[in-house]
């Protein structure tokens, strides 16, 4: 813990000093919190260019802290002087600015601990530790935490520098990933899967609702505008709210017994079509690329409107190198930067300026652009689509219902920017309005075309079109609580402005425009809101992601194993192998197809053909390299052929529920685990669906000696239940006479002899146990079991008595897959 507290530091102190560069005026405390993204962002760059030579050790980590040190050194040795007279008149301002608006900087001081609270309280629960596993606080982080940490054990566990997709065996990680990598730093500097979640988001977070705040105080020069713009931003959400009420309405229990258990998400309601999900549970903490890419993104733009306004060259030039590095870590704000910065050039141009932004922006990150572009190519990019996920519903109520009055906010900003804001000589800013209004293309580009395969994924260029028009929906609820204040004149983004219209109205009108702002910003986040309470404040059960048995082979397979060895296993979105720092052939489907592959669908039916022990799963196997192959309860979900790996391959772990192969130490003799498998002269061939209805392609076939089985756990069945299942063959008597069967199941069950129905045990229930006699002749009868389980235990036993004998179980050389 202690080096990851220097390292925080050094970074923090390397990024505050490198913000005295810049021309403007800026108070020490903009400079800490833009110094923390930009400190934190130039040492991760760091650690990471070394461990490019030397993989992610300790050398790579504490030469970056040496070389920010040195630097950190020779800045104040140079600069000692004028930096020691500048911080002590930026804590003069800030003192004399406290006690002329004593008020707001209570209020600030609020509102600001309220956030942090709420941002250590999230990003807390990412990880949650309990007795049986790893839980995950948030619903929308369930699919996304395990890619995440593939990504960042395979830096610290696997040596994965320059980085292979460890969810994509063999393919180049072409993903955003220096959010992760500062996450592996952490990770190797000793904190836990916890910590390395909760720290980076908890610092980055804050950074990004500091920037916000200055974003929205420079643009409008308004307080209140500022202190709002988080609430904003952070709880936005839709008219959802209503079904917190239904649901109120419903409950039986109390109101704080509901809001202690709520029973859903109100910014998320797919079936009605509520998709603007609140950022800080769909976007900040599920999608780690944006801790980086929120609080540089919006510098940038903090720092090129400053440029435009003061012609100040330095904050170009440090908006572009910051544009440069964003590629790696969000790729997304990348585009979205692009599509703001561009327009702006073109409205306020000057060449020399714009010249050193977009130079350093082009020259950085272009390498990275061509690195991450090579699977850009594929199926479902850069494509035309209208409309985004409005579906059939009429455009205009797709945005009232999903962001309630924000759109009328930011028209009515805009009015009033272009309006009533006028400078010391009376005249309207037609400039800073058209700054305001090239936010409106990230709104635009995305609804006429698709940036990624998921159309829901357009949303990460959409929030760059929210946040930028925020500072005109706030400077909009700002006027109308202010609007009892004739020509009030603020020194804002548009030099001495004047807010001219004539409002002297009776009290209780006032009275009226201030209830009407808190109605306003009470619609636009009471959505939102429920939703941040319900994860961060609420009591949180969880989801568990892994349990403590596959936390404990995931130690033993990083211990055991080389460490570019590559796993053979179910592709799942939350497998144990993603805590290994080892590769997998393939992770989760939607993540890999998401990302661009091609050719994901073709390796995920392969997959499936070697873990059934099909004919042609030798080839597959030397085809694709596998180094082991993981046997669970994920790979019985798909009716993995245990007997195929038992027979042919070492087996180098054992525990209650899993299997671990080595697929490089093969037995001499090879034996598919089909039916036709010639060790398999009894029994009946037996066919798993993972439906209750026999449809389809069976997903696992073997050969059964003894019908019987009693699982209590899904974890023990061949196939993850609910599912059906077919025995078929022969049976073989030698005496003709009246035969007695008793066949017991949990659920239902059937026994067909011949072309007749013997026992009718069908239906969901217990255990259960059916009798019937039946006349047999001597020889051989076709048999067939059909049964299903609908789910929780599952047992079937079949029985017999034969003629002057007593109730046994079928002896196996009875029972015959061929005639």
């Amino acid at each position: 813990m202690e080096s990851v507290v220097l390292f925080i530091i050094v970074s923090v102190i390397a990024g505050f000093l490198l913000t005295y560069f810049l021309s403007a005026r800026y108070s020490i405390l903009e400079r800490i919190a833009y110094g923390m993204v930009v400190g934190l962002g130039l040492h991760t760059w760091i650690v990471y260019l070394l461990s490019l030579i030397w993989g992610l050790q300790f050398k790579s980590i504490y030469i970056s802290m040496c070389l920010l040190c040195i630097f950190i050194a020779v800045f104040l040795t140079i600069k000692w002087g004028y930096l020691k007279g500048k911080i002590v008149n930026e804590i003069t301002d800030i003192r004399g600015d406290f006690l002329q608006n004593k008020i707001s900087y209570f209020v600030h001081i609020a509102v600001f601990s309220f956030f942090t609270t709420i941002f250590c309280r999230l990003f807390y629960r990412t990880v949650i530790w309990k007795s049986d596993g790893l839980y995950i606080g948030l619903a929308n982080n369930y699919g996304d935490l395990p890619l995440h940490l593939a990504y960042i054990t395979s830096f610290v566990l696997g040596d994965n520098v320059p980085p292979q997709d460890p969810s994509f065996a063999g393919e180049k990680l072409c993903y955003p990933f220096l959010s992760d990598f500062l996450s592996a730093i952490f990770l190797k500097l000793g904190l836990d899967f916890k910590d390395i979640f909760f720290i980076p988001g908890f610092l980055l977070t804050v950074s990004f609702y500091c920037i916000l705040y200055y974003f929205t105080y420079r643009l409008t020069k308004r307080r209140l505008a500022a202190i709002i713009s988080p609430f904003i931003f952070f709880f936005t959400g839709g008219f959802g709210f209503y079904y917190f009420f239904q649901d109120l309405t419903n409950t039986s229990g109390s109101l704080w017994s509901f809001l202690m258990n709520l029973p859903r998400d109100y910014t998320k309601i797919e079936p009605l079509n509520y998709r603007w999900i609140t950022p800080l549970s769909c976007l900040n903490v599920p999608q780690r690329p944006f801790l980086f890419g929120f609080p540089i993104n919006m510098l940038i733009f903090l720092l090129l409107y400053t440029g435009i306004e003061r012609k100040n060259w330095r904050e170009f030039l440090f908006a572009g190198i910051l544009a440069g590095s964003l590629p790696l870590f969000h790729t997304h704000s990348f585009l979205a930067m692009l599509m703001v910065t561009i327009p702006l050039g073109l409205v306020f141009w000057d060449w020399r300026r714009w010249f050193l932004f977009f130079m350093p922006a082009f020259v950085l990150s272009l390498p990275q652009v061509l690195y991450l572009s090579e699977h850009v190519g594929g199926e479902g990019f850069f494509k035309p689509y209208f409309g985004w996920v409005v579906g059939n519903e009429n455009p205009f109520w797709f945005w009232l219902k999903n962001t309630t009055l924000f759109w009328p906010l930011v028209i009515g900003g805009f009015v009033l920017i272009f309006t009533f804001y006028r400078d010391a000589n009376n005249n309207v800013h037609i400039r800073s309005g058209f700054y305001l209004l090239t936010f409106l293309i990230p709104f635009l580009l995305p609804n006429v075309m698709l940036f990624a395969p998921w159309d829901w994924d357009n949303i990460k260029i959409l929030i760059y079109w929210f946040l930028g028009t925020i500072p005109v929906a706030a400077l909009a609820l700002t006027c109308l609580w202010d609007a009892f204040t004739k020509d009030k004149k603020v020194e804002g983004i548009f030099g001495e402005s004047k807010y001219s219209v004539s409002l002297n109205v009776a009290l209780p009108y006032k009275i009226l425009l201030r209830a009407g702002f808190l109605i306003i910003m009470l619609i636009i986040t009471a959505s939102g809101g429920i939703d941040v309470f319900r994860y961060a404040i609420a009591p949180v059960k969880g989801s568990k992601e892994f349990s403590t048995e596959e936390v404990e082979i995931a130690k033993q397979i990083s211990t055991l194993t080389p460490l570019d060895a590559v796993f053979l296993n179910a592709p799942i979105f939350n497998h144990l192998v993603f805590m290994t720092g080892r590769k997998t052939l393939m992770g989760w489907p939607p993540h890999i197809w998401s990302h661009g592959y091609d050719e994901s669908q073709t390796r995920e039916n392969d997959i499936k053909i070697m873990l059934r022990g099909k004919p042609e799963a030798f080839q597959l196997v030397d085809k694709y390299k596998p180094d082991y192959a993981i046997v669970g309860p994920h790979e019985r979900r798909i009716g993995v052929n245990k007997k195929y790996f038992d027979n042919n391959y070492s087996c180098i772990i054992t525990t209650k529920y899993y299997n671990v192969y080595d697929l490089n130490k093969k037995k001499q003799t090879f034996q598919v685990g089909s039916k036709d498998s010639p060790d398999k002269k009894y029994g009946l061939n037996v066919y798993y669906f993972n439906n209750l209805n026999w449809e389809g392609e069976p997903v696992y076939e073997e050969v059964d000696s003894y019908i019987e089985f009693n699982y209590s756990s899904d974890n023990e069945k061949p196939v993850s239940g609910p599912f059906s299942a077919i025995w078929e063959g022969f049976i073989d008597v030698d005496i003709t006479g009246m035969y007695s069967f008793q066949l017991a199941s949990d659920d239902g069950s059937w026994l067909y002899i011949g072309d007749k129905l013997v026992i009718d045990n069908g239906g969901y229930h217990a255990r259960k146990s059916a009798n019937n006699k039946i006349l047999l002749n001597e020889g051989k009868h076709r048999i067939k079991i059909k049964y299903f389980d609908g789910g929780g235990g599952a047992v079937l036993d079949l029985l017999w008595t034969p003629p002057g004998s007593v109730e046994e179980k079928i002896p196996a050389e009875r029972l015959k897959i061929k005639d």
